[in-house]
């Protein structure tokens, strides 16, 4: 695949050209200053990485440009820049950009961004080959319906005229454009103008009803005054529901070979055959699709996690150097302070030997100095001073150890790359998901944790965590105002088994069957995609185990999971399930 690189710094261009090399064999073009326009246009780059600023052409006119050209394949374009406020950002794909990169960038983050635009370009390949494909076959079938010397039709339930061939275009009067769409009672000629004023009627109405197949014997007299007699046959087309959506006649002459009516059922049986085989293709062309929409689905949700892992890694290596020097000079401060406090003890206990000296008589500064002193004392309150900078400190000394558990688990949940099969405490994985995800619950819900002792199991740690956190949002989510989440876990036989409850809204009984269908969501547009339940369903499927769901309307939901003690079997070796979104 051809990836141009529009970088005008040499430096930069050789290091991106470097690290894209790596990730496969791509043709790699070099664009630095004014070529680059000149380059695209000759080469037609399927990915291109630009820089946003350049002294020829900027990164945003260069995205908007590629956007205008008349290109028949789609160009994948990151914008990489310095620039990191959110107007920039915006600006950058309202230009056409279809991802940014801040500089100076992680070299394994701009490789798997590459990677995710190589897949994307070959799923828009396979997409557009799929569509060539349909196309083929349905100007094939046009092609026979035309040749056909019968005359053939569709109406929908109006009976309005949805298609027609070359043959039944010569009984209506008007063009192709004109009549589609059109009654088709109005635009037949007189000749037969009582079939399908009356017949056709009752036979659409019938098909409809019954979704059988009608043949009738149709005799009229024509304009030349013959007469003529026409087998009609009305067969109903159903969608992969089995509901009818339109009614398709056709129409025979069997005026001279009325007696051949052996060649004649042999030819509608093959009528019947291409319009089986039609819906047949049609039903697995979009099972095809759906099953690409869902690949790409999960493939986009992946990156995402991978994206998402690595930023928490970054932030929590960034938290924790600040937090450790923190906790490091609150403990200095805290050794100085009880020195100051023995300093201050040791000069009250000499300003009170001064005073109890019998017959010293200080000279006058010294008791002026002693007289400012105490005065000074009293007035910032050298007590309680003394007393709440230790509470203070030690607040500090608590703070700095909370922050230092909560990235610890942040690192644990989500770090990229390190997933990998190994003994769990299921409950240490509750607890450092529970940390992660304490800002979501702790306004909606009160958490009661019952925490049996439970045996190890061997698994994926974090995608375990993945599973519980989608079910303990999603639980806080049920709950409209205030309530309780309940985490149990136990054994029971062989299995480690947890279960989450909440006192949310409930799942509709209609809907306990699909909670772990991919795609299926309860949630308005665009607040759920339906991955969330199905992927935790995977996991633990994955492990070996089971999860089942129990709900009351208006009450609660319980999730129940189990996860078999001992090894899994012979399933080390798979690749980990990164996919992760919350329902």
């Amino acid at each position: 695949m051809k990836i141009m690189i529009a970088e005008d710094d040499p430096v930069s261009l050789a290091l991106i050209n470097k690290t894209i090399s790596k990730v496969g064999k791509h043709e790699i073009i070099k664009a630095p200053g004014a070529r680059v326009w000149e380059l695209f246009e000759e080469q037609r780059p399927r990915i291109v990485v630009s820089d946003w600023m350049m002294p020829e052409i900027s990164g945003i006119e260069l995205c908007k440009r590629i956007r205008a050209f008349p290109n028949e394949m789609y160009t994948y374009i990151i914008i990489m820049t310095v620039k990191d406020r959110k107007k920039d950002i915006l600006a950058g794909f309202a230009a056409g950009a279809d991802d940014y990169m801040v500089k100076p960038f992680d070299v394994r983050e701009l490789q798997a961004r590459i990677n995710t635009g190589v897949r994307l370009l070959n799923l828009e390949d396979r997409h557009k080959g799929l569509q060539g494909k349909l196309v083929s076959s349905r100007n094939k079938i046009r092609t026979v319906f035309d040749a056909l010397t019968e005359e053939i039709i569709s109406v929908d339930r109006d009976i309005n005229l949805m298609s027609i061939n070359e043959a039944a275009m010569k009984v209506m009067d008007g063009s192709y454009e004109d009549i589609i769409g059109a009654p088709c009672c109005t635009l037949s000629d007189k000749s037969q103008a009582c079939f399908y004023e009356g017949t056709i009627k009752k036979m659409v109405h019938s098909g409809f009803a019954s979704g059988n197949i009608q043949t009738i014997i149709d005799r009229f007299t024509n304009q030349e005054g013959r007469e003529k007699i026409m087998e009609r046959t009305a067969i109903p087309v159903k969608d992969d529901t089995g509901q009818v959506h339109t009614i398709t006649f056709v129409s025979r002459n069997v005026t001279q070979d009325h007696r051949q009516n052996e060649e004649v059922n042999n030819l509608n049986l093959k009528l019947r055959k291409i319009s089986s085989e039609l819906i047949k293709k049609n039903v697995e062309l979009e099972k095809t699709l759906r099953n690409l929409e869902q690949t790409q689905a999960q493939m986009l949700q992946s990156e995402k996690m991978a994206s998402i892992g690595q930023l928490a890694a970054g932030v929590a290596h960034e938290i924790n150097n600040p937090t450790g020097f923190v906790s490091s000079n609150l403990k200095t401060l805290s050794d100085y302070q009880n020195d100051m406090s023995r300093v201050i003890d040791d000069y009250r206990a000499l300003k009170t030997t001064l005073k109890t000296i019998p017959g010293l008589d200080l000279p006058d500064a010294v008791a002026d100095l002693l007289a400012r002193v105490e005065a000074s004392e009293t007035e910032v309150d050298i007590d309680y001073i003394r007393e709440d900078v230790g509470e203070l400190i030690g607040d500090c000394r608590e703070g700095t150890e909370r922050i230092k558990k909560i990235v610890e688990d942040l690192k644990h949940f989500a770090h990229p790359g390190e997933d990998r099969l190994k003994e769990t405490d299921i409950n240490a994985g509750i607890e450092s998901t529970l940390n992660v995800v304490n800002n979501e619950l702790k306004y909606k819900a009160t958490i009661v944790k019952e925490l049996g002792n439970v045996p190890i199991v061997y698994g994926y740690p974090q995608q375990l965590n993945q599973v519980f956190m989608n079910i303990l949002v999603n639980a806080a989510q049920a709950i409209e105002k205030s309530g309780e989440i309940r985490i149990v876990t136990g054994t029971v036989g062989n299995f480690v088994e947890v279960r989450i409850s909440d006192t949310g809204c409930g799942i509709a009984k209609e809907n306990i069957n699909k909670i772990f269908d991919p795609f299926f969501t309860t949630k308005e547009v665009g607040k759920g995609t339906g991955l969330g339940m199905n992927i935790a369903y995977n996991i633990i499927n994955k492990h070996g185990g089971d999860i089942h769901v129990e709900s009351t309307l208006g009450q609660g939901t319980t999730f129940i999971i189990h996860l078999p003690v001992g090894t899994l079997s012979q399933e080390s070796d798979e690749e980990p399930i990164e996919q992760t979104m919350l329902e």
